[in-house]
C-alpha cells in the first residue's frame, strides 16, 4: 500500500505525520519505507540529524527527486511493504502524476478555518483527477474545542461528502518541533490509540 499526506497549504504537519506513521507501522509485520519527494526536504534534514546522532530507525528512508521516484517506488512496492510518501504541493511535473496514480490513501491534515478548509477540500478534489481510485482522509490538526462551534457540524458534513473524516491525533511536545527522526517511546505510547483508530478504521479498512 502507498500512503501520502499532503495539502495545498503548508504548515499542516504532513511531514511530521508521515514520520509518526513510519514509526507506528514499523511495529507490524510489513516493511515500511518513508520517501521524501518534497521540495523542502524536511524529512531528509531530520534523517541526516538522526545519522549524526547514530539513531537506529525501525524503517527505511529515501530521498528522491520526482523524475526518479517512479523507478524507486516500483522497486520497493510489494505485498509486504508500506510506502509513505511526502510529495510536493505543486502538480506541474508529469513524473509526479505517475506517482499520484499509484497512491492508495491521501491523509489531509487541516484546521477548521476558512483558508485551511478550502486548501484541504481543493487538494482532495484535485488529486481525484490523477488518482480516481484513491481515498481521501481528512485529519483535524491542532483543533481547539471552541473553534467555530456554530459551523463545526456543517464543516464536518461537507468534508464527509468528499472523503472520510478521522478523529484528530493529539498534539504532543515531541512532535511540535522534532530535532531528528527518532521519537521517544513515550510519544508513541501516548499516541497509539489515535494511530490505531486511523489505521484500522481508515487506512487499512477497504
Amino acid at each position: 500500500m502507498i500512503i501520502s499526506s499532503s495539502n495545498l497549504k503548508g504548515g499542516c504537519g504532513c511531514s511530521s505525520l508521515l514520520m509518526l506513521l513510519a514509526h507506528y507501522l514499523s511495529g507490524g509485520t510489513k516493511t515500511v519505507y518513508l520517501i521524501d519527494l518534497s521540495l523542502q526536504g524536511t524529512l531528509d534534514l531530520l534523517y541526516n540529524r538522526s545519522l549524526l546522532l547514530k539513531e537506529q530507525l525501525p524503517f527505511e528512508f529515501f530521498r528522491s527527486d520526482i523524475a526518479k521516484a517512479p523507478v524507486l517506488i516500483g522497486r520497493l512496492m510489494g505485498e509486504d511493504s508500506i510506502i509513505l510518501l511526502d510529495i510536493p504541493k505543486t502538480f506541474g511535473e508529469k513524473s509526479l502524476h505517475v506517482v499520484l496514480e499509484q497512491i492508495d490513501r491521501f491523509i489531509i491534515p487541516f484546521r477548521y478555518e476558512l483558508i485551511a478548509l478550502h486548501a484541504a477540500t481543493g487538494f482532495s478534489l484535485l488529486i481525484k483527477r490523477f488518482a480516481c481510485h484513491s481515498k481521501s482522509i481528512f485529519l483535524p490538526n491542532m483543533h481547539a474545542p471552541d473553534e467555530f462551534p456554530e459551523e463545526l457540524w456543517e464543516n464536518q458534513e461537507m468534508l464527509r461528502s468528499i472523503g472520510q473524516l478521522s478523529a484528530a491525533i493529539p498534539t504532543v511536545p515531541a512532535m511540535m518541533n522534532p530535532r531528528s527522526m527518532g521519537l521517544p517511546p513515550a510519544c508513541l505510547f501516548q499516541l497509539a490509540p489515535a494511530l490505531e483508530l486511523l489505521c484500522n478504521q481508515y487506512l487499512f479498512n477497504p
